[in-house]
C-alpha cells in the first residue's frame, strides 16, 4: 500500500544522494515521495484521494541495508549527478546496453555509482573495487547497432 514517506527517512534518502552523487536537496525537493510495497520510493504527484494505487509516479529507490538508486533516478537526475559517477567510452556503453559487467579501474569510492555515456545517463551500477557490476534492469537491455 502506498504511504506519504516519513521525514526522517526521506531527509535519509537525500542526504544520501548529496554525499554519494552531489545532487543538491533543491533537485529532489520538487516532487512528493511515497514508500511503497517492498521498500520502494517513488516520487510523482500530490496522491490521488479518491482511489489508493499501487504507485505512483516512478520508483527511484528500494531501500535495504543501504538505498539503491534505480535506473530510473539516474536517467532523471543524471545531469546533476558530479559525484560517483563515469564516462563511459562507446565500447563500454554496448556492452553496458547489452547487460555486461566492465572490468575497469576506477578512483572512486565502493559503491553504487551513475554510468553515463557523453549527455546521455544509461543507468545504475556498482562498484565494488573490482567489477562494475551493471544494474540496468534485463528489460532494458538491447544490441546498439550504432552510437
Amino acid at each position: 500500500m502506498l504511504k506519504i514517506i516519513e521525514k526522517k527517512k526521506k531527509d535519509e534518502i537525500i542526504t544520501y544522494c548529496f554525499e554519494r552523487f552531489g545532487l543538491r536537496r533543491e533537485n529532489l525537493e520538487l516532487y512528493n515521495w511515497y514508500e511503497g510495497s517492498k521498500n520502494r520510493i517513488f516520487i510523482g504527484p500530490e496522491k490521488i484521494k479518491r482511489i489508493n494505487p499501487e504507485s505512483i509516479g516512478i520508483c527511484i529507490f528500494r531501500l535495504d541495508r543501504t538505498p539503491k538508486p534505480t535506473t530510473n533516478f539516474i536517467q532523471l537526475f543524471g545531469k546533476n549527478i558530479n559525484k560517483n559517477h563515469i564516462m563511459l567510452d562507446k565500447t563500454e556503453t554496448v556492452k553496458v546496453c547489452r547487460g555486461e559487467n566492465l572490468k575497469k579501474k576506477i578512483a572512486l569510492e565502493p559503491g553504487f555509482i551513475a554510468l553515463k555515456y557523453k549527455d546521455i545517463n544509461l543507468g545504475c551500477a556498482h562498484w565494488n573495487g573490482e567489477v562494475i557490476k551493471n544494474q540496468i534492469p534485463k528489460s532494458k537491455f538491447c544490441n546498439i547497432n550504432f552510437l
